[in-house]
């Protein structure tokens, strides 16, 4: 007879609110959780077969496709951990946390399904054991992942970040709405990369005084996080963007949205995470100005938006 034990994880998504790219040079970058954005990751045992069923994949565990490879190697290890590398099973998986969007989605996934397996051998998950196994997916995915995904996908409060020196949660006091919105292209990580390192050959000194710019609108942020100052927030959020913008790291699609956030009434929008694609967001005043914004963004193309409540 088949054991009637389940294991559950979820986790969630993220949104870099301040210093992508300028992170890459030393200067600080914010994140913050989207509990609105989850994957909830379900484990049950089966008669036959190790069977994964997801959105965007269905099928046994040796046969799933190269795009998701650090899922695969992740189970692996988590069998092998538990001693059971021939178990079978079906793992399902639910999210609303769209790919490829710098919002977090392989990161949070990884945890979600490092949580359905220690669930359901009931064993306590210590945050390095977290970390160790949601790095395994991250690093086939990403090749050398900061940690900034992993811890902000389990966190609560928004994570300061400086590359190899800290990352470390703050308490956030601010009243407002995010308004999250999707292009409809993937992110391009390293073509924006890419991008920064060509500017900075040909005019040195000016990109690296724009990058400077954003580790300073870091350090604005997180005080205006902290001492509820959403006006000025959303005025250092559309000053990112512009600078973003400068160093060629933005695309048509997202200046479209910003603009038609800010003409619908936001106190600040940006692209977030490698640009060139991918997602933006829009700060809102509250829940109503956020439905307002919403249906601005999305009468303006985009694929897809989310409101996420800051307070």
């Amino acid at each position: 007879m088949i054991s009637q034990m389940i294991g559950v994880g979820t986790s969630h998504a993220k949104v870099i609110l301040i210093g992508e790219h300028a992170v890459v040079y030393g200067q600080p970058a914010i994140a913050m959780p989207l509990p609105n954005l989850t994957v909830t990751a379900t484990l049950r045992p089966a008669f036959r077969g190790q069977v994964l069923d997801g959105n965007h994949f269905h099928g046994e565990l040796n046969e799933i496709g190269a795009n998701i490879e650090g899922l695969r190697q992740l189970i692996l290890r988590l069998l092998d951990k538990f001693g059971v590398p021939d178990m079978t099973f079906t793992l399902s998986i639910e999210t609303n946390i769209p790919q490829e969007r710098g919002l977090g989605a392989s990161a949070a996934l990884a945890t979600a399904v490092t949580k359905a397996f220690f669930n359901y051998f009931n064993t306590g998950l210590s945050e390095t054991e977290r970390t160790y196994f949601t790095d395994i997916e991250e690093t086939i995915t990403h090749g050398s992942p900061s940690g900034l995904d992993a811890a902000t996908v389990h966190a609560t409060n928004p994570v300061w970040f400086v590359k190899n020196k800290i990352m470390q949660s703050f308490d956030m006091h601010l009243s407002g709405t995010l308004v999250i919105a999707d292009t409809g292209i993937h992110g391009q990580t390293i073509r924006a990369i890419s991008v920064i390192k060509e500017q900075l050959k040909i005019n040195f000194d000016e990109t690296y005084a724009q990058i400077e710019h954003l580790g300073s609108l870091s350090d604005e942020v997180r005080l205006a996080l902290v001492n509820n100052q959403p006006a000025y927030l959303g005025e250092l959020f559309s000053e990112a963007h512009r600078t973003l913008r400068s160093l060629g790291v933005s695309h048509p699609r997202l200046d479209k949205l910003v603009t038609a956030a800010i003409n619908a009434g936001a106190l600040g929008a940006k692209l977030t995470g490698a640009g060139v694609g991918g997602a933006m967001f829009a700060l809102a005043k509250n829940n109503n100005d956020a439905i307002t914004i919403a249906n601005a963004l999305n009468a303006a193309g985009a694929q897809n938006t989310w409101i996420q409540p800051l307070s």
